[in-house]
């Protein structure tokens, strides 16, 4: 399944499956289109106002550096969600960001003691949701994604990964682990929908 991930491979360990692959919702650019365009709309005011008068090339330049900055600043937001993933593999779920440079922050899915994922009035409306990933008493670089799209499969793909609580045994395959309390299962998964 390593063909199914978009990215060059250079962050997916020897033998590594790749089971979901996401960017994150289009809501997450909405912030910034809709400041964008309330400065196009501000800008559009005051270039209605001022302009027909002689003598206003500099508040109308002004005006159109601002417009300009907001535009790039967008276009910059659009392509950093164009080129952010979150990928849970097998073994791992890790988000890879930037644009120049890279950050990959990972999480080893035995390390996952307990998932929730909550979604908001808004998140229903418009399709994402927000999942926490929590791990024995340590702080994790990934602990927290949100804007994530179809966060109902997202939730089913970690849950089902199967070694999610428990930590890899080099060398024996998974159906031959020995489980050490048989009627201890672990803490179970939480959904606040």
């Amino acid at each position: 399944m390593r063909g199914s991930y978009t990215g060059d491979g250079r962050y997916l360990a020897d033998g590594e499956d790749v089971a979901l692959q996401v960017r994150r919702h289009l809501a997450v650019l909405l912030r910034s289109f809709m400041v964008m365009l309330g400065v196009m709309i501000v800008a559009s005011a005051i270039g209605g106002a001022v302009s027909p008068r002689s003598g206003s090339d500099g508040v109308d330049t002004a005006v159109g550096i601002i417009v300009l900055f907001f535009v790039v600043r967008f276009l910059w937001t659009v392509l950093q969600w164009w080129s952010d993933r979150i990928i849970v593999t097998d073994r791992r779920i890790f988000e890879v960001s930037g644009v120049i440079s890279k950050n990959v922050a990972s999480m080893p899915l035995w390390k996952v003691t307990d998932m929730t994922y909550r979604r908001t009035i808004w998140g229903r409306l418009l399709g994402y949701g927000e999942m926490s990933l929590e791990t024995a008493g340590q702080n994790q670089a990934l602990d927290k994604i949100r804007f994530l799209p179809r966060p109902d499969h997202f939730y089913r793909t970690v849950s089902s990964r199967g070694a999610v609580g428990r930590p890899p045994m080099r060398g024996v395959p998974e159906d031959q682990w020995v489980e050490t309390d048989i009627d201890d299962t672990g803490e179970m998964p939480r959904v606040i929908v």
